[in-house]
């Protein structure tokens, strides 16, 4: 009887491991049939994709965690050239052209450059260029009483330099800042003369400034007074303040990150990169408004080509009235006034690319660089958005002012005193 009970166990057990088996060439099967799957997927999206590459296309990716509305754009020779482009929100591959993202969080709208160069890659590892809608914090920078506002501009990739010169040309990515919409105003830097706790006071200057300070005469234009014979051209307290070296525009962000930063906003100069990057607008523009510049773009920039004009800077109020931001809000980045930057002259290509590697700190040694053009450039090249040039920082010019950035957040040991309160300035 054992042996019968046994015999059948054994069957028993016999049977069972034939079905074990079974499940596992089973499920091993199913597993190198996904794999196979996979691998199928992966080679069929590797062809895809070397297929796009060899026609000149990128691959866009959106990540969209802020849940715009989003929608695609492509860039035209004007403001009002750019055509909506049919786009699958995800990610999509498209042709050599500039194109920009826009997403809508209600009445805000933001926008995003997306250049495609005709080489087929992107600035990502995987060779795509990746934008990233985020909701930008509720808070804007804090204004002088009476100034104009800030604008925003996200954080991403944009293509700097030259395209004329294709060996110059790369994508750079710029953490998101906010841009002043117009020149620093006499009527702005006369408050900063006037303040015990400006002009006059060491901690708003750098060691560099404060020598240049102390040993130098300021020819800023803020300092005209009605009756000099140049008061009207260049004095009024809506026209851009000029003549005022680098150091003195330091000295006015610092002097604006104490009196307004409450130890949250560090107001600065642009760098090259914020500079570009806000002048091109998302269109990616070679010029202020448009691609071109010749007789028939002119009157839509303060390009005076003539020094003894007898109007030469355009004010705040005939600025709004008469001229045209680009898509960002940004009024004169070609014309009107060159700029000063707060980056140190460095030469940079696609071999050797742009960088923050501490040009751009106050106290980096070595000659500021200005960009824009102004009313006085004797040639539309200098109008260029491309075009650099770069001088010392204790060196002044008629033409050359600058505008403000502001960034959010914590502000460095020294850059400002957090204490001091906004007094009578108002914030928006």
């Amino acid at each position: 009887m054992s042996e019968v009970v046994s015999d059948r166990g054994s069957r028993f057990m016999a049977k069972r491991a034939l079905a074990v088996a079974a499940v596992t060439l089973g499920a091993a099967g199913a597993l190198l049939v996904a794999a196979g799957a996979l691998s199928f997927r992966a080679q069929q999206a590797g062809l895809a994709r070397a297929r796009h590459t060899a026609q000149g296309e990128t691959r866009l990716v959106v990540v969209n965690p802020a849940g715009a509305a989003v929608a695609l754009h492509r860039a035209g020779v004007t403001l009002d050239d750019a055509e909506p482009v049919a786009f699958q929100v995800g990610e999509g591959w498209f042709p050599e052209g500039r194109y920009f993202l826009t997403g809508s969080l209600g009445p805000l709208r933001l926008f995003f450059p997306f250049t495609v160069d005709g080489s087929g890659e992107g600035p990502e590892d995987d060779g795509s260029w990746t934008v990233t809608v985020r909701s930008p914090s509720p808070e804007s920078p804090p204004v002088l009483e009476g100034g104009l506002p800030f604008v925003f501009v996200p954080g991403g990739h944009f293509t700097m330099g030259d395209r004329n010169n294709p060996g110059q040309t790369h994508a750079v990515w710029v953490a998101s800042f906010h841009l002043a919409v117009f020149e620093v105003t006499n009527g702005e830097f006369r408050r900063f003369l006037a303040d015990p706790e400006g002009y006059a006071d060491r901690a708003n200057w750098n060691a560099a400034g404060w020598a240049w300070k102390e040993n130098g005469a300021s020819q800023a234009t803020a300092r005209l007074v009605p009756s000099d014979p140049r008061y009207s051209r260049f004095g009024r307290d809506d026209l851009p303040v000029m003549l005022v070296t680098w150091h003195e525009a330091s000295a006015f962000c610092r002097w604006l990150t104490r009196r307004l930063g409450a130890g949250r906003w560090l107001f600065r100069m642009p760098t090259e990169a914020e500079w570009e990057k806000a002048a091109r607008g998302p269109d990616g523009f070679d010029y202020g408004l448009g691609m071109e510049l010749s007789e028939p773009q002119a009157p839509s920039y303060n390009w005076k080509k003539n020094p003894g004009a007898a109007v030469t800077l355009v004010g705040r109020e005939d600025t709004v009235r008469d001229y045209r931001p680009n898509r960002y809000g940004i009024y004169h980045a070609s014309g009107n006034a060159r700029e000063w930057t707060q980056s140190v002259f460095r030469h940079y290509n696609r071999e050797h690319p742009y960088r923050e590697d501490g040009t751009s700190d106050d106290e980096a040694a070595g000659m500021r660089v200005t960009r824009g053009g102004s009313w006085y450039s004797a040639s539309s090249v200098r109008l260029h958005l491309a075009y650099r040039e770069e001088f010392q920082p204790e060196l002044s010019s008629d033409d050359l002012g600058f505008r403000v950035a502001a960034l959010l957040g914590p502000v460095p040991a020294g850059e400002g005193d957090p204490s001091r309160p906004a007094g009578s300035e108002s914030g928006r």
